[in-house]
């Protein structure tokens, strides 16, 4: 197997692992860290199926969103859903959800943005809001998922750069779920490597 296939390989399993851990536990008040994901209990079967291995550290970092008099909330981009980041106001480099993201991510903004070349639309899921997308030829490799929780004013984005995971939250308490659309997509990445 190629190098870039097993980095990939060990990126979907690490991927999986994070949805398993980071849905099931409640990350304690704000914090950075890098802990290993542990290993995927049971493997994927059928012929692509990758041979169970550890997982990679995922680092987790937790900046709380404190909101200020008068500030537009994340409830405002309900009118933007079904609409491509092209249509009208580029919201991953505009108004609210920008500056969140800024804020959020730090110096990870432009790879971020660079991770979100090739995307769908703001798409509703249970509640949420998100978009899903790679790096333009490098789906697999450079890729992130951004959800929204209108309600509790909280963002959730999933970045997969250079072969390491991060996961930002802004909000406190229970995890902001993944959709099942971007569990499909991880579970897709372990599939096709």
């Amino acid at each position: 197997m190629s190098r870039t296939l097993v980095n990939a390989a060990a990126c979907a399993l690490a991927c999986l692992a994070l949805l398993a851990a980071c849905d099931k536990t409640k990350t304690p008040a704000p914090t950075t860290s890098s802990a290993p994901a542990g290993a995927v209990s049971k493997p994927p079967s059928g012929p692509a199926a990758a041979p169970a291995q550890p997982a990679a550290a995922i680092k987790q970092v937790r900046v709380l969103h404190v909101t200020k008099e008068g500030e537009e909330s994340l409830d405002s981009l309900k009118p933007l859903e079904g609409k491509y980041r092209w249509d009208g106001v580029d919201y991953l480099q505009q108004g609210v959800l920008a500056g969140r993201l800024k804020a959020l991510v730090g110096v990870q903004y432009d790879t971020l943005l660079k991770n979100l070349q090739t995307l769908g639309p703001l798409e509703p899921a249970a509640g949420l809001l998100y978009v899903m997308g790679n790096r333009q030829h490098q789906g697999g490799e450079e890729m992130a998922a951004v959800v929204i929780d209108p309600v509790r004013n909280g963002l959730r984005v999933w970045l997969l750069s250079e072969g390491k995971q991060t996961v930002f939250t802004d909000v406190d308490g229970a995890e902001i779920p993944w959709p099942s659309d971007v569990e499909t997509m991880f579970r897709n990445i372990v599939a096709t490597h």
